[in-house]
């Protein structure tokens, strides 16, 4: 997924990608941090097109996803990684050149399409469904927003300083039991598993 993506930025700098105002991979930069945004937070997809720019405090480092943006419309902060904030950065000062307010959304592509009309309010589902259907042609695997927060759970998990506790706050779950649905088993885990109880 990043190989492919990092070869359209390149593409994109040196003006060799073929028709880039249809290409559903563009702007990369922006699209790379749409795909570290979710990689590193675990927000659903309606939470990442519903952010604004208010809703982030890289002082703080921190997002807070806000309770009519959530499924338990409950509200809750996520921590911006080390690994997002540069992206995250430069999306946000982006934005602010290009006279976004703190009530605007912050992932907006079309923000950064060259248009001169007014932005339409919160952006539409459609680019980012495009976005995702062409890189799931250009890596020939199934890639969604939402397999990003099984993604998180489930590694999260692997690691054995992490609670289920740490894991559901993350995902903004109000039960772990929904928690539990998202962490998938490891079959290399159970084998170490199995093997350390029955070791003599």
């Amino acid at each position: 997924m990043y190989l492919v993506m990092k070869s359209y930025e390149e593409a994109e700098r040196l003006g060799t990608v073929q028709h880039p105002r249809r290409c559903a991979l563009l702007p990369a930069w922006y699209w790379l941090t749409v795909i570290d945004t979710l990689k590193y937070t675990g927000m659903r997809q309606n939470q990442l097109l519903n952010l604004k720019l208010s809703d982030v405090n890289l002082e703080a480092g921190t997002i807070t996803l806000r309770a009519e943006t959530a499924k338990n419309h409950r509200e809750h902060a996520v921590p911006i990684a080390r690994a997002l904030y540069s992206g995250l950065q430069t999306l946000y000062d982006r934005s602010l050149q290009l006279e976004a307010k703190p009530e605007d959304p912050l992932f907006h592509v079309s923000r950064f399409s060259g248009r001169k009309e007014p932005l339409p309010g919160d952006m539409d589902p459609q680019p980012l469904r495009a976005f995702f259907r062409r890189l799931s042609r250009e890596c020939r695997s199934e890639i969604s927003p939402h397999r990003f927060r099984h993604t998180i759970a489930t590694n999260m998990m692997k690691s054995p300083d992490r609670n289920l506790r740490t894991v559901q706050a993350l995902l903004g779950h109000s039960t772990v039991n929904v928690t539990l649905e998202y962490v998938e088993g490891n079959l290399d885990a159970m084998r170490m598993a199995v093997e350390e109880v029955f070791a003599t």
